[in-house]
């Protein structure tokens, strides 16, 4: 069963890497676009979702000889996300990926060795390579000497979020979570249980994760935070609207919407539709997506529970990671 959401782009740079395709790279007419979308479809077969419609954008020189490049931007009922390319000068062959200069990449504590990133559709891999770039490993240097999970946390910022639970708590949970993400609303009803359960022992963190497949996410997610604007109780009663109507939600009608949860919970409306243009609760917004890719966090909801990180609505996989935090456990 699935528990989370995840990106599609990362799914279709999974599917397929290097294929053959009988256009021209120099420029592409709308002819040969269609030959490219066509090849692409049936490539993928049934792992392409059949409303999906593919869009070539951005095609010019790559810094690599021989090779133009461009990204497809790819939309279906199941999500959209965009995928970078190199295609060869011939039109013969294209990959799917995009060139990293590792002149960028910087020295690493090991000798010999220097570390980089490179793109994978939304997201990033990390890559190590000899200084004579004879050599190159996919992983990251993990230090053993550092406490993973107090490096996790450290990474974490807990400031001005919003907070459920006894704020003293020795175990804090952090939850990344999307306020259209089916799974999310999942992981939204085992809370108020484990909370019950673990009375005065832990507390909630709520950080947003809004993924790029989910056209009224990230607007859900500024508005969440307007609405912590005026107080804390009053994000939580913000939260639980969103989860309750998400089926009725569409981007067409999310404004109105949020506007209409703002008023039945009793905010200050005019405050609140000033907060959802604020380039400070967007950027608010943007941070926590950063943060959560720095812990390698990229699905929704993840929970990390004193730097343990838990995937999926998952609540035996939840309350594990609670009992292996209790004082004495670690």
């Amino acid at each position: 069963m699935l528990i989370k959401c995840t990106l599609l782009s990362s799914l279709l740079f999974c599917l397929v890497m290097i294929f053959h395709a009988d256009v021209k790279a120099e420029q592409i007419s709308k002819e040969e676009t269609a030959r490219l979308q066509s090849f692409l479809k049936k490539r993928l077969g049934s792992r392409m979702p059949s409303d999906a419609t593919i869009e070539v954008k951005g095609y010019e020189n790559s810094p690599i000889q021989g090779f133009n490049e461009g990204t497809f931007l790819i939309n279906s009922s199941r999500g959209s996300g965009d995928v970078n390319f190199i295609i060869s000068n011939d039109g013969r062959y294209i990959i799917l990926g995009e060139p990293t200069n590792t002149k960028d990449f910087e020295e690493s504590p090991i000798q010999g060795l220097k570390k980089g990133n490179v793109p994978l559709g939304t997201q990033t891999l990390p890559l190590l390579i000899s200084k004579d770039s004879k050599y190159i490993i996919l992983g990251e240097i993990i230090d053993t000497s550092v406490d993973p999970l107090k490096e996790t946390m450290g990474k974490i910022s807990l400031e001005n979020v919003p907070v459920k639970g006894k704020e003293t708590a020795n175990i804090t949970i952090v939850e990344y979570s999307d306020f259209q993400c089916p799974f999310c609303k999942r992981g939204s009803q085992i809370l108020p249980q484990i909370l019950q359960e673990y009375d005065g022992k832990i507390k909630i963190m709520y950080k947003q994760l809004p993924l790029p497949m989910h056209n009224w996410a990230k607007d859900a997610a500024i508005a969440s935070l307007c609405a912590r604007e005026q107080g804390n109780d009053k994000f939580w009663e913000f939260h639980d609207l969103l989860f309750e109507n998400q089926e009725n939600i569409k981007v067409e009608n999310s404004k109105e919407e949020f506007k209409g949860f703002a008023k039945k919970i009793g905010l200050n409306e005019n405050d609140f539709n000033k907060c959802l243009g604020s380039p400070d609760i967007a950027k608010r917004v943007q941070a926590d997506i950063d943060e959560a890719r720095s812990i390698g966090v990229s699905s929704t909801p993840t929970f990390v529970v004193n730097g343990l990180i838990v995937p999926g609505a998952n609540p035996e996989g939840l309350k594990s990671a609670i009992e292996t935090s209790l004082p004495g456990d670690l």
